[in-house]
């Protein structure tokens, strides 16, 4: 193993931080516009990791891996990184954004300053899951951090890392609250006594409850419901029990389409939307012009 020396274990924070689109970019653009761009945004991630405390391990091409102190520190830079790129101006109409994924625990360096283990490789697992504009964690980081920070983060599902016994809790910290979230109200314990949905995706059914833990779709293997439509995003959406409804969230690059009986189609983009009655969920594209679609069922008993 051409490394150096391994020298110490210690607790830390690996963050991974990669642009999204940046394929695109140079494809559109060209490779000097798109280069320069990349550099930006590279500069700026590094620019909030260090005010963070943190230290940037490595450059791998457009992704960034750094390392903090703590979780709260890497939460901290994780949340500038996504504000500052977000605050660049458009290239060719093509707004910047980046996905990040971070883990907290024991971490093994050398005596170059390269970082191993299996922290730093849950985080780039979770970095990969990650959406464009999205940061993911796990319970075990949030768990480390202060009560003010933990209310920024919420539960997704869980997922099966190699090597590991035991699944990784995702959580995803959400840094623009106000306006990329939809609040519903909720419902009235009243009005709902009970209700069930159905999700039919070809043979596979999944069904939930109002005490269900969410259920996921998207192409990677660790989803709920595995689709294998190509315009599906690896973590397209989640639907989740919440108040006596079922809310779907969309996490994906193309948007979900969602078609419910007798009404125009709605296309869900970063925000949610309450599924009802009986639909079709699609992936970057109208139910009217594919077979690859899940279908929903929404029953509700009214007191």
């Amino acid at each position: 193993m051409d490394r150096g020396s391994l020298q110490e274990t210690f607790d830390g924070s690996v963050l991974f931080a990669d642009i999204s689109g940046s394929t695109r970019l140079y494809e559109t653009v060209g490779n000097a516009a798109a280069l320069a761009a990349v550099g930006r945004c590279i500069g700026l991630m590094r620019s909030c990791s260090g005010a963070a405390q943190g230290r940037v391990v490595k450059t791998i091409g457009d992704e960034i891996m750094a390392l903090f102190p703590s979780a709260e520190a890497a939460l901290t830079a994780a949340l500038d990184m996504q504000q500052s790129v977000a605050d660049l101006p458009p290239v060719a109409g093509i707004p910047m954004a980046v996905h990040i994924g971070f883990h907290h625990g024991p971490i093994l360096s050398d005596d170059t300053g390269d970082v191993f283990g299996d922290t730093v490789n849950v985080a780039a697992r979770l970095a990969k899951l990650a959406a464009r504009g999205q940061i993911i964690t796990s319970r075990d980081t949030v768990e480390h951090l202060s009560e003010g920070l933990r209310q920024l983060t919420r539960y997704l599902y869980p997922i099966q890392v190699r090597g590991r016994e035991l699944p990784v809790d995702l959580f995803e910290a959400v840094w623009q609250q106000t306006t990329e979230l939809t609040l519903l109200a909720p419902a009235s314990p009243r009005s709902v006594l009970a209700s069930l949905l159905t999700l039919r995706y070809h043979t596979d059914v999944a069904e939930m409850n109002v005490l269900s833990a969410p259920v996921t779709i998207g192409r990677d293997a660790s989803m709920t419901i595995v689709v294998t439509d190509r315009r599906a995003s690896r973590y397209q959406a989640t639907v989740e029990a919440r108040a006596g409804r079922y809310v779907l969230i969309d996490r994906s690059s193309n948007g979900t389409h969602v078609t419910i009986d007798g009404e125009e189609e709605f296309i869900v983009r970063r925000d949610e939307f309450p599924l009802r009655g009986h639909g079709w969920i699609t992936f970057g594209q109208s139910a009217g012009f594919t077979d690859e679609c899940v279908e929903f069922f929404v029953e509700v008993e009214r007191g």
